[in-house]
């Protein structure tokens, strides 16, 4: 049996009238896309965007990666959606996370000490969250680094207003500029605070959240074994932090949750931390060198009369500690474990110089605190001070591979 396509084809002369018919279906051809054409014309011009143009003070040829129509772009494309919510309630909520209720200490967290505010933004664009995309290994590569530097284009508030407005469209680009403005000191302290609100903005999104965005240096996604525990998992992916952290951004509220062929998303480390003692700030860092990127931005406490040192140090080994014993060094009081007046609160991680000019100092740490008013002051006698929430995620994330700066 031969089929219509395999059919012979026929070689018999067209007649006039056939000629004729297959000359009026191509002039009518014709004409329908002439007028075609004209249509899609028109409408070109009376629907091009009308978002403002970002005027460069450089040359022409340069293009901002930080344009406002780059920014606003919307695609339909079948991704998922992550809500930003900066608000303080919701990035707190973040960074609390459940309750944790695995293992042989339980950290509960209580949200405090607002990080910022800022209008929920709704991201809807190819880069939106991926959860799980992978098996076990870095999801992604690291984000496209913008064309031109942050600081020659505009003036520092226009680019913290353009890298916020690409929060939705374009979050690893965001947080790229971001940092890139933090990090030139050249930012008034009212531009600070407003890069730090972006920066919490994307936290919540990417960092705080179980999702995985592509192009994030510091998540990783991996499928559970049988027999897995957090602590394993930290152990055999060699993440650099504590387990805590992946039960955290999971939202898991027990490791009696954990099933084999479930997908997490695991935070990649070392993480590095930085204390910025005029702005009361203690940033966090993922990677180095060029693809560093400043992932959260937590409000601290320093010592009175600018007694906190400053220079380059690290986490003293064994010196992190949940719920410890403190003597006050001035007085001699001692505070027990679970003692709810204890002034370093319930973590505390040891710092040790790393510098002939920092090695002198001992006895310095990062803790926690029952005097949530101290927090954005000097008050305390030297260490970096955390309001709950906030040292906790810092106790999870900063171990004896990572590096603290304080200037």
């Amino acid at each position: 049996m031969t089929l219509p396509s395999q059919s012979p084809r026929s070689h018999s002369p067209i007649s006039s009238g056939a000629r004729n018919a297959q000359g009026m279906r191509s002039l009518f051809i014709a004409v329908a896309a002439i007028g075609l054409g004209g249509a899609a014309a028109g409408w070109f011009l009376t629907h091009k965007s009308e978002s403002p143009e970002v005027k460069s003070e450089t040359a022409a040829a340069i293009t901002d990666p930080l344009n406002a129509d780059e920014a606003t772009t919307a695609t339909t494309a079948d991704t998922n959606t992550i809500v930003v919510n900066a608000t303080a309630a919701d990035i707190n909520a973040a960074i609390g996370g459940p309750a944790i209720t695995s293992g042989a200490n339980t950290a509960t967290t209580t949200p405090t000490a607002p990080l910022g505010t800022a209008a929920a933004t709704t991201v809807t664009t190819a880069q939106s969250a991926v959860t799980g995309a992978a098996a076990a290994g870095i999801a992604g590569t690291p984000g496209t680094p913008a064309t031109t530097p942050a600081a020659t284009l505009g003036n520092a508030s226009q680019r913290i207003q353009q890298a916020n407005a690409m929060i939705a469209s374009d979050p690893i680009r965001a947080r790229v500029e971001l940092t890139r403005l933090l990090d030139s000191n050249a930012l008034s302290a009212t531009e600070r605070t407003q890069a730090y609100v972006g920066i919490n903005t994307l936290a919540t999104a990417l960092f705080f959240s179980p999702n995985i965005v592509p192009g994030d240096i510091s998540s990783q996604s991996y499928v559970v074994k049988k027999g897995d525990s957090f602590a394993r998992i930290t152990s055999r992916e060699k993440l650099a932090i504590d387990w805590r952290f992946i039960q955290r951004i999971n939202q898991i509220a027990s490791e009696k949750a954990l099933r084999a062929d479930m997908r997490l998303k695991l935070a990649h480390g070392p993480f590095d931390g930085e204390v910025i003692k005029a702005d009361y700030r203690f940033n966090i860092y993922a990677g180095t060198g060029s693809e560093r990127v400043m992932v959260a931005s937590f409000p601290c406490g320093v010592g009175t009369n600018d007694s906190t040192p400053v220079g380059t140090f690290k986490v003293r080994t064994g010196s992190k500690l949940i719920d410890p014993e403190w003597s006050n060094p001035r007085t001699g009081e001692k505070f027990k474990s679970n003692d709810p007046k204890n002034p370093i609160g319930e973590r505390w991680i040891g710092l040790q110089g790393t510098t002939p000019e920092t090695v002198k100092f001992t006895g310095y740490g990062i803790h926690g605190t029952v005097e949530p008013q101290s927090i954005g002051k000097q008050m305390s006698m030297g260490c970096v001070r955390l309001g709950d929430a906030e040292v906790q995620v810092v106790y999870e994330l900063i171990g004896e591979s990572s590096t603290i700066v304080i200037r």
